[in-house]
Formats: structure tokens, C-alpha cells, sequence
């Protein structure tokens, strides 16, 4: 699906409206939230939940202490899952209440086909959207500087707090590194919903 971001305008869509589930897209949200609700220099301490969160991951390990940004960049980059459910913890205070406040701002958003069972995207029953729906927080989360920002890093380097440990990320998004004219995005992989990317780009 291509969609002008400006005006919202659909430009080309197969099937815009079909529920699929996203994947690491989900992490758009995510971002978008922390940005609207979070402290950035905010200081979060792992949890051993978030540090044993499986499948992609920034590298945060239980007790440490990071930077609210530094913890998006993680999620951004490298598509950490640790970092994600981090983040959510420290916003709403639990899983459970972010991934609520992930569903209520989709209804703000006109999101109607899309439903968050939390906030990284590991496959769930019922966690689905549609590509028209990704498009629509898409265009919400960019209105927000720093999200183009970390959209469009292709790597950085974070320390913890204590101890100064020092972590290297780098972005999913290979086509940061081969397409000059990327402004922002998104990668994302699942078995169940396979090589996922939200991309927004421009020319002239």
C-alpha cells in the first residue's frame, strides 16, 4: 500500500483493509506512546521481565538502568523486544495498562481493525492491524520529531547508568544504508506474519 503522508491520500492499495498480524511494527506504537506520555532523560530500571523477553533484543539485562531514550533507541534499532516491554513498564506501570493505552489511542487514530496484545509484536491471538491502519499511526508518530529521528538512525551507541556498559546498536532497516531518499521506518518479523516494513519516503 502506498499512502501520501501529507494528505493521506490512498495511492495504490491491494488489499489496505485486511487484518494481518505486524510484527515488530507494532514497536511504532510503542514509540509514539513514550514520546507522548515519557520523560526522555527519565532513568528506567530493568526488569527481569523485560530482560527475559524473548526474540529480538537490545541487549538490557535485569537491574540495570537506562535512559527512556536510550531505551527507544533500542527499540527502534535493533527492534528490541527487552527494550519494548521496558518501556511500557516504566509509561503505564505494567504490560497490562500500556497495551490498554495502546488500543485506546488506536481508536483515537481511526485504527479501527487493529487490536494490541502488547507492545512488541511477538504473535498473539487477535494482535492484528491492517496496512491502512499502519499507515494512519504512521503519519500520527511522525508528527513527533524524534520518532523521524530514530526512524532514521542507522546506529547508535547507549551506556547503562551504573556501570557504563556499553551497547552498539544498529538499525534492522538495511535500506537506510542503499535508498537515500528514506526519511523514516519500520522493519518487522514473525513466522506468522512474515518480512513486514513501513517505510516513508520522499523525493525532491
Amino acid at each position: 500500500m502506498l499512502m501520501d503522508a501529507e494528505t493521506g491520500a490512498l495511492l495504490y492499495a491491494r488489499r489496505p483493509h485486511q487484518r494481518r498480524p505486524p510484527a515488530s511494527t507494532t514497536k511504532i506504537m510503542t514509540t509514539l506512546l513514550a514520546l507522548e506520555y515519557g520523560d526522555l532523560d527519565a532513568q528506567v530500571t530493568v526488569s527481569p521481565r523485560a530482560a527475559g523477553t524473548p526474540g529480538s533484543s537490545m541487549g538490557i539485562r535485569a537491574g540495570e538502568r537506562y535512559r527512556l531514550l536510550d531505551l527507544l533507541h533500542g527499540v527502534m534499532l535493533p527492534s528490541g523486544n527487552d527494550a519494548a516491554v521496558a518501556v511500557a513498564e516504566h509509561v503505564s506501570g505494567s504490560v497490562g495498562r500500556f497495551v490498554a493505552l495502546m488500543n485506546q489511542r488506536a481508536r483515537q487514530l481511526g485504527m479501527t481493525r487493529t487490536w494490541f496484545a502488547n507492545p512488541h509484536g511477538l504473535t498473539h491471538p487477535g494482535h492484528l492491524t491492517t496496512a491502512y491502519d499502519l499507515a494512519l499511526l504512521t503519519r500520527a508518530a511522525m508528527a513527533q520529531p524524534l520518532f523521524a529521528q530514530l526512524g532514521c538512525t542507522r546506529q547508535a551507541r547507549v551506556c547503562e547508568l551504573e556501570s557504563g556498559r556499553a551497547l552498539t546498536l544498529s538499525n534492522t532497516n538495511r535500506l537506510l544504508w542503499s535508498y537515500a531518499y528514506v526519511e523514516a521506518g519500520k522493519t518487522g518479523t514473525t513466522s506468522a506474519a512474515g518480512r513486514c516494513l513501513v517505510l516513508l519516503a520522499s523525493r525532491g
